[in-house]
């Protein structure tokens, strides 16, 4: 209706309504998983309101939201806060906390074992954005982060959230040092200069392992929009 009528104030409802209803079903339905989830207000863009990217996923969310399928697994319950987390950003926000049972929490040597692999690789991913809380306790990794590290497609997204996230607490210039430097790793890695170059003969969907490919390429668009952000793509 709000579309038709290209009605602001109706989209807006409408939006505040789905999105009102997903907050509350995620705080409520994964008692296993949630104690509870705090967001800083905010105020919708109406331009990226009217986009058909927003009128497309606010269809998909009503879809989803009536097809929950419960209990739901550590995974699914990770691809589900990791896209409702993304749509919140998306919308204008810039502050999302989940709190976690402590049941749901592992330590780090816990799911450095899960994955197969050492604690220092584990807080290398970390470092590239793993789920990992800062509360001062020993369990802090969610158990979807380790689901979710295993998908080829949620693994990237939880890291782009976590550079996000990088993005609203840092000087530009800190995290664009923290990507140069991480970029510079894959350069010697594959001994090439771009991704493009690395992967030219390749595309993620051809390879058996993506990750790298997804990562340097998505460091390599954040440094875009960091400048940009600055003032200094232009």
């Amino acid at each position: 209706m709000a579309y038709h009528e290209q009605n602001p104030v109706l989209l807006e409802k409408e939006t505040d309504y789905v999105f009102t209803k997903l907050l509350a079903s995620l705080s409520t339905l994964f008692p296993e998983q949630l104690v509870g989830i705090s967001i800083k207000p905010f105020l919708f863009s109406t331009s990226h309101l009217f986009s058909s990217t927003h009128k497309n996923k606010l269809f998909k969310w009503l879809d989803r939201l009536y097809q929950l399928d419960l209990p739901a697994s550590d995974m699914d319950f990770g691809k589900l806060k990791i896209d409702f987390e993304l749509w919140y950003y998306e919308l204008g926000g810039d502050f999302i906390e989940f709190s976690y049972q402590k049941s749901y929490l592992m330590k780090p040597s816990e799911a450095a074992e899960a994955l197969g692999i050492s604690t220092v690789t584990l807080h290398k991913y970390i470092k590239q954005g793993l789920e990992c809380l800062d509360n001062g306790s020993q369990n802090k990794i969610p158990k979807h982060a380790v689901e979710l590290l295993k998908d080829p497609v949620y693994g990237v997204l939880m890291q782009l959230i976590g550079q996000k996230k990088k993005r609203l607490h840092q000087k530009p210039a800190e995290r664009l040092g923290e990507i140069y430097k991480e970029i510079a790793e894959y350069q010697i890695r594959y001994g090439a200069a771009t991704v493009h170059e690395a992967f030219a003969e390749y595309d993620g969907d051809e390879m058996d392992d993506p990750t790298d490919y997804y990562r340097w390429k998505d460091l390599t668009e954040e440094i875009t929009e960091i400048l940009k952000d600055t003032g200094g793509g232009k």
